[in-house]
């Protein structure tokens, strides 16, 4: 009776969501029915017993379609006949869990969710949620919008009152320093980790081009990157006077040559983590308060706003385009620029590329700094588990699994073999990329952002704008920044039933 419950709540949010949907293919998500469930099939760090199973049932995610605006299906569902290697290790971890409960299917019901269509997304699991149909096990999208209201927070189950996954938070799979937090009042509702590979993809890096730093004789800059001295100064000098006036018009265009190229709607933001300039941070109770150190922002953005100012780069604002359009991607794949700052998953686009290019992170502030940090853009995927879902234990269960064989399989297809291997063009780039995961971080405030008055976009704002007055604008600012926060962490409470 309950899973014919489940199949017609299915039905009715696909009637309603109809015009939007883009129906998974008939081999998405693994689709041959699960085994007897139990046996081995456990990853290591997971703390589900053997014994646990789900016989019949039918584990449904809530997701985003593919679109020109990006690709975010391929992190959960895959073809059955799958030759790219990250897909394919996504379908058999899937197949791997259906077989581990004895699942009929894990489902990825897909529709669209890039930023525009954010309003329907939501809407299409709120009254999903509000209905109490139970037709959603886990749901997975844009981080920004996923937390943009706090009013939604009362949607999603706190994750330490789900199975398996309130005992096992401190594996490494789920990021336990972003577990930390993202936690308030012991409450937490948003579980990132390695089950999301659009996290990883959306992770900022900085690509050099190694022909141009070979010609100009520069330093080994894997070398320094391990000496604990690869700064934005070094950075800096690196690129000047590297801008060629490729077409002769006297002005530095797209059709240069320059030393350091970014494009600058989403990529500021980043100066945040990799310069270790957080917006908010934890008073001596705990309790998070805007804590910016106004001082060192200022300095971050009078040098970067200089920086920019440069004949040595090119910064471009980009409205709506599509990937293949992307003059940014286009002048380092013509080997145009030493370094160009963007995100992991833009090495996807060079692998044409006649010239070597190596990965590495983005520079610290300066040697003071302890590590290279960085953030994902915040569009990456997150995960909730609605108020709804109709059985908990399977919810933790299988998450927990899932994310385990992320770790050990898709992970590794990603950043092991796909990428290190076929897309950058040395070892050195796959031993940066160890440290640039050493470095992930999650603010906060970074992560609230647009539910704190937009502050995770101050620096793209001020940048932009050519702006270094951080002061006035954190004056200005604060005020409505403190009453969001407030708002926010009323949705942290307690309430009375």
């Amino acid at each position: 009776m309950k899973k014919f419950q489940r199949i017609l709540a299915l039905v009715l949010v696909v009637l309603t969501v109809l015009p939007l949907m883009v129906a998974c293919g008939s081999g998405k998500g693994g689709n041959k029915k699960g085994g007897e469930g139990g046996g081995d099939l456990t990853p290591n760090q997971s703390v589900v017993p053997e014994d646990v199973t789900f016989e019949g049932e039918t584990f449904t995610i809530l997701c985003r379609e593919d679109n020109a605006w990006g690709n975010w299906l391929h992190e959960i569902a895959a073809d059955e006949d799958a030759t790219e290697l990250v897909n394919e290790m996504v379908y058999k971890r899937n197949l791997e869990v259906e077989e581990r409960f004895g699942l009929e299917k894990l489902e990825a019901f897909a529709i669209p969710g890039h930023w525009d269509a954010k309003d329907d997304f939501t809407n299409t699991f709120k009254n999903s949620i509000l209905s109490a149909s139970g037709t959603f096990d886990l749901i997975m999208s844009h981080q920004a919008y996923m937390s943009f209201d706090p009013a939604l927070n009362e949607l999603y189950y706190n994750l330490y009152e789900i199975p398996y996954i309130k005992d096992n938070l401190d594996a490494p799979y789920y990021y336990p320093d972003v577990v930390e937090e993202l936690t308030v009042n012991d409450k937490l509702y948003f579980l990132l980790g390695d089950y999301s590979l659009t996290y990883w993809e959306h992770a900022y890096v900085l690509y050099f081009n190694k022909a141009i730093a070979e010609n100009n004789n520069l330093e080994d800059i894997y070398q320094i990157v391990r000496d604990g001295e690869w700064t934005v100064d070094k950075m800096i000098e690196m690129s000047k006077g590297k801008w060629v006036d490729d077409n002769g018009d006297q002005w530095p265009g797209e059709e240069d040559t320059f030393g350091y190229i970014s494009e600058i709607n989403n990529t500021p933001d980043a100066y945040e983590a990799h310069f270790d300039a957080p917006m908010t941070g934890r008073d001596e109770n705990g309790a998070v308060i805007f804590a910016a150190d106004q001082g060192k922002i200022v300095s971050i953005l009078e040098k970067m706003i200089d920086f920019k100012s440069s004949d040595d780069t090119y910064f471009k604002y980009f409205s709506d385009v599509a990937e293949d359009e992307n003059v940014m991607d286009k002048i380092f794949r013509e080997g145009r620029s030493l370094f160009y700052h963007a995100m992991l998953n833009r090495a996807q686009k060079f692998r044409g590329m006649d010239t070597d290019f190596g990965i590495v992170p983005y520079p610290k502030w300066d040697t003071n700094q302890k590590e290279y940090y960085t953030h994902a853009q915040d569009g990456y995927s997150v995960g909730v588990v609605p108020m709804d879902a109709p059985n908990l234990e399977m919810c933790g269960a299988v998450i927990d699994v899932l994310s385990a064989l992320s770790s050990e399989m898709v992970i590794p297809a990603y950043y092991d073999m796909a990428l290190r291997d076929k897309y950058a063009r040395d070892d050195e780039s796959g031993e940066m990329l160890d440290i640039i995961r050493e470095g992930f971080t999650v603010n906060f405030g970074y992560f609230y952002g647009q539910s704190l008055n937009g502050c995770s976009m101050m620096f793209r704002n001020m940048v932009q704008q050519d702006n270094t007055n951080f002061v006035s604008y954190y004056t200005q600012n604060l005020k409505g920044y403190e009453r969001k926060l407030k708002a926010l962490i009323a949705s942290y409470e307690d309430t009375e039933e």
